[in-house]
């Protein structure tokens, strides 16, 4: 498919993803694409600066009329400059969780188009505290995914918490604690968060998975005992949340597959909880079958949904 200025955009429920490479400190890293609106040039762009600001936020900068931050990466990660770092700096024009904001680079490589079965995720002991999510290898070198949704959050001036605005009463939150979700998330930090949320609000029974392909067994498994014991999967999982951007197999795809390959008259209702969730991805949303969508993260709204798919079904 086409968009009205030609670009291609990936089908949906494929598994496929388009990074974009580019370089920090002589170091390759990449971007989904989807995030991506633009490039520019650091030497075309005014910076302000803005007091009282971690040292990474280089000021603000506008962008078609919008005031946006500029992030310095390489400050962001605590990478040292290399001798030979590009002298022409790009600034990487990115939007997601309703937000945009530029990133600082040095130089771009080129685009790749590959599927999330190919994407390598770090282990905790390699990732520590770290902003990357995982690795792609291309011909001769690693690429380095980088996790941008924990890098805003800790350059957000509004953390999302598991408090809630009002704690839930104690006959709802009985209720919501006899359904049974299936949440994938590959983000470490996001997971606790929403997971956080969720049981603060009552909805206790998750099923937690690190990757669409591990969640995607789970429903198939229990589908399958399902069957067995003359029941439907309903009767076991009630609801599945997912995010879009995983290893070995992305929430479109696990959407997709839960909708058409599931062989039962009662799938649960899916809710694609992500940073990518914009026109173009509701209707992929749609597209695969998805119930509901939902920016993240935005944890009162994540808990209205699912008690209007659980709850009031």
């Amino acid at each position: 498919m086409r968009t009205d200025n030609g670009k291609i955009l990936l089908s949906s429920g494929t598994n496929e993803v388009e990074f974009m490479e580019f370089y920090l400190a002589g170091v390759s890293y990449g971007i989904n694409v989807s995030k991506v609106i633009r490039v520019v040039s650091l030497s075309e762009t005014q910076i302000n600066s803005v007091p009282e600001v971690p040292s990474a936020i280089l000021g603000v900068i506008y962008d078609q009329g919008k005031p946006l931050k500029l992030i310095d990466l390489k400050q962001a990660l605590k990478l040292e400059p290399k001798p030979d770092a590009s002298m022409r700096q790009l600034i990487v024009i990115a939007r997601f969780n309703k937000e945009t904001v530029g990133f600082l680079i040095d130089g771009i490589q080129k685009i790749h188009r590959t599927t999330w079965d190919q994407f390598q995720p770090m282990t905790s002991a390699i990732q520590g505290g770290g902003y990357t999510t995982g690795t792609i290898q291309y011909e001769d070198r690693i690429i380095l995914i980088l996790d941008v949704e924990r890098l805003m959050l800790d350059y957000s001036s509004h953390k999302p918490t598991a408090e809630l605005s009002a704690p839930p009463e104690p006959s709802l939150k009985e209720k919501r604690n006899t359904k049974c979700i299936v949440y994938a998330e590959d983000s470490k930090m996001i997971r606790k968060i929403t997971s956080d949320i969720m049981t603060a609000s009552g909805y206790t029974n998750l099923k937690v998975f690190e990757n669409g392909q591990d969640a995607l067994e789970y429903i198939a498994h229990t589908s399958e005992e399902a069957h067995k014991e003359g029941r439907h999967l309903h009767d076991y999982i009630d609801l599945i949340v997912t995010d879009i951007e995983m290893p070995k197999l992305d929430g479109l795809t696990l959407c997709k597959r839960v909708k058409t390959e599931i062989q039962d008259d009662h799938i649960p209702a899916v809710v694609v909880y992500s940073s990518l969730i914009n026109e173009e991805m509701s209707r992929k949303c749609r597209t695969v079958g998805a119930d509901a969508q939902l920016s993240k993260p935005h944890g009162e709204e994540i808990v209205a949904i699912i008690d209007k798919l659980c709850l009031n079904n």
